[in-house]
């Protein structure tokens, strides 16, 4: 079985790693990378040398990677000091991509590294700024200033709009198993990834299982006050009807008084659990499951998203 994933952020890593732990070793796992980072240690390194934001890949190497600790513990060691403080992934994959022939060559030589027997792959090689544009009429360029644009977002797009995909994507796309899309930001990882020419098409036409793992909260500046229906509303806007996908999955862990008052003080809020399916449409269903860590950050858990996730993307394998 072949599982692509798609996104960026803290949502694909936790993904990654929850495939790796449940899936059987045999099967093969395809990250596709968001390539639009450009705030931070990733948006610095992208101004001064030219290279991918290397961020959002060397969490997902991490994720997947299968060294010490300590080596994983390094690798997002930060040395404080100058505009950023770099974490040492971040420099070694930019040191990587200024000596290897090409960027997905520099990727697979640090995957070789860690131990990393699945694929990593940047949505695009090419150098490409995020565009959000605004129900107000405005547009907003670049992703880190996205989140401060101050109006609902009616779409998002990539300049230059022509960009290709990187070598491999589209292939991965039509020959995955299972397709899952989220969690993590909606409009500047997943539908960064989304938006890249041909990649929304290619996830519509494959026969994979698809999954949207909606998030389990808001996030400021960009879905305030979505709930389920607003992210796959989100999706159709950007190409990927609701009917295209055969799993929406939706967290029901109840999150504790105190750690919804700390995020209520950030402007950030559960994400609503209520969408309607139309009765004549079989899909998608909607799996809804306990998902998220104990503790005070809203993230997904491995241990529980890994297995729903196993199961939902070996019952097309099942069929064939």
């Amino acid at each position: 079985m072949t599982v692509v994933a798609l996104g960026g952020g803290t949502g694909l890593p936790g993904v990654l790693m929850a495939l790796r732990r449940y899936l059987p070793a045999d099967c093969r796992i395809t990250a596709i990378v968001t390539a639009a980072d450009d705030g931070g240690s990733s948006g610095v390194l992208r101004k001064e040398y030219g290279v991918l934001p290397p961020g959002d890949i060397r969490n997902c190497l991490i994720a997947l990677a299968r060294v010490a600790p300590e080596v994983s513990a390094a690798l997002q060691y930060r040395f404080d000091g100058g505009e950023a403080a770099h974490p040492v992934g971040n420099l070694l994959l930019t040191a990587l991509d200024l000596v290897s022939a090409d960027e997905v060559t520099a990727i697979r030589l640090a995957a070789e590294l860690l131990g990393v027997d699945d694929f990593i792959l940047p949505s695009t090689t090419e150098r490409v700024h995020l565009v959000a544009d605004l129900l107000d009429g405005r547009s907003v360029h670049g992703e880190s200033e996205i989140p401060r644009c101050g109006a609902p977002i009616k779409r998002i797009r990539i300049d230059p709009p022509d960009a290709a995909a990187a070598p491999g994507v589209l292939e991965a796309l039509d020959d995955a198993d299972a397709l899952i899309l989220g969690p993590g930001s909606l409009y500047t990882s997943l539908l960064a990834t989304l938006v890249i020419p041909g990649v929304a098409e290619a996830v519509k036409r494959s026969r994979a299982t698809r999954i949207f793992v909606c998030n389990a909260m808001t996030e400021p500046g960009e879905t305030d006050g979505y709930g389920v229906v607003e992210h796959l509303r989100a999706l159709r806007a950007h190409g990927l009807a609701p009917e295209a996908v055969d799993y929406v999955v939706v967290n029901t862990t109840p999150i504790p008084p105190k750690t919804l008052a700390r995020y209520a003080a950030e402007g950030s809020r559960p994400v609503g659990p209520d969408v309607a399916v139309p009765e004549a449409s079989p899909v998608p269903v909607i799996v809804r499951a306990d998902l998220l860590e104990p503790g005070p950050v809203v993230r997904h858990a491995p241990d529980k998203l890994g297995p729903i996730l196993c199961d939902l993307a070996a019952r097309r394998v099942a069929l064939v």
